[in-house]
């Protein structure tokens, strides 16, 4: 099944006033909102992936965006994980108690919208991560005090434990 829509405008993850970030991630966070409503356009490339192959309907998808569901995004890079990550917006659990959710009628179909919101995410990631990020890796070890010994003087080679240096 398909979702016949227009692209809706890229999330904004990345904000020149927000003052929640962290420092570390901040040029990753400018870096990735470049790719997801740049030139390379990320954001069309992910969703429309998505849309290709959703089983959202078109008035859940209507809902999902109309409730900012799309706006509410968040990417950032997962350093432990290599990975660009993702944070998708569910419905709450208790949507019927909220007159902002008036026009949803059935349990069936805050569960399509959050499971297909889930699914928008790890597809946009996917696309940022295989095809568009190329940083590299966080967990490269520099070697900064050369070959180390555990202090057992006989595993040492010979002309390091007799270097007159230390005499």
């Amino acid at each position: 099944m398909s979702l016949d829509v227009t692209t809706p405008a890229a999330p904004t993850i990345y904000e020149l006033t927000r003052d929640d970030q962290y420092e570390s991630d901040v040029h990753k966070r400018a870096d990735l909102q470049t790719y997801l409503d740049g030139e390379e356009n990320a954001w069309h490339e992910g969703f429309s992936a998505w849309a290709a192959e959703t089983a959202l309907s078109v008035d859940a998808y209507h809902i999902a965006l109309d409730l900012g569901c799309i706006a509410a995004f968040d990417f950032y890079w997962d350093p432990e994980l290599e990975e660009v990550a993702y944070e998708a917006p569910e419905i709450p659990d208790d949507w019927e108690d909220r007159s902002r959710y008036a026009d949803i009628d059935s349990w069936s179909t805050v569960s399509a919208i959050n499971e297909e919101m889930d699914a928008l995410g790890e597809t946009v990631a996917g696309v940022l991560t295989e095809y568009y990020v190329d940083w590299e890796s966080e967990r490269d070890i520099v070697e900064t005090f050369g070959d180390q010994y555990n202090g057992r003087d006989d595993a040492m080679p010979e002309h390091i434990r007799e270097d007159s240096r230390y005499e």
